[in-house]
């Protein structure tokens, strides 16, 4: 039996309802970002605008736009208020 109470947990879905939000995302290298969703593909590459790169806990530089390879990626937070699931 499925339980109609349980949403879908596919994590390319929350992170395509996350656009237009602002999120938090880590790099292999420890180098953070936060910034505003705009494009993401299913290969979880994505374009932050309006993004501040963080290092060890300070932000170090801000970006109008920057473009984040997946495959670079150790973990994102969405803004869980902001999503629209």
């Amino acid at each position: 039996m499925s339980n109609p109470n349980i949403r879908n947990k596919n994590p390319l879905a929350i992170l395509q309802n996350a656009q237009n939000s602002q999120i938090l995302l880590r790099l292999k290298d420890g180098t953070e970002y936060k910034g505003l969703l705009k494009e993401i593909d299913a290969y979880m590459n994505m374009i932050l605008e309006d993004a501040t790169e963080i290092m060890e806990g300070s932000p170090v530089a801000k970006y109008n736009e920057i473009f984040i390879r997946g495959n670079n990626l150790l973990f994102i937070k969405p803004d869980a208020n902001q999503l629209k699931i």
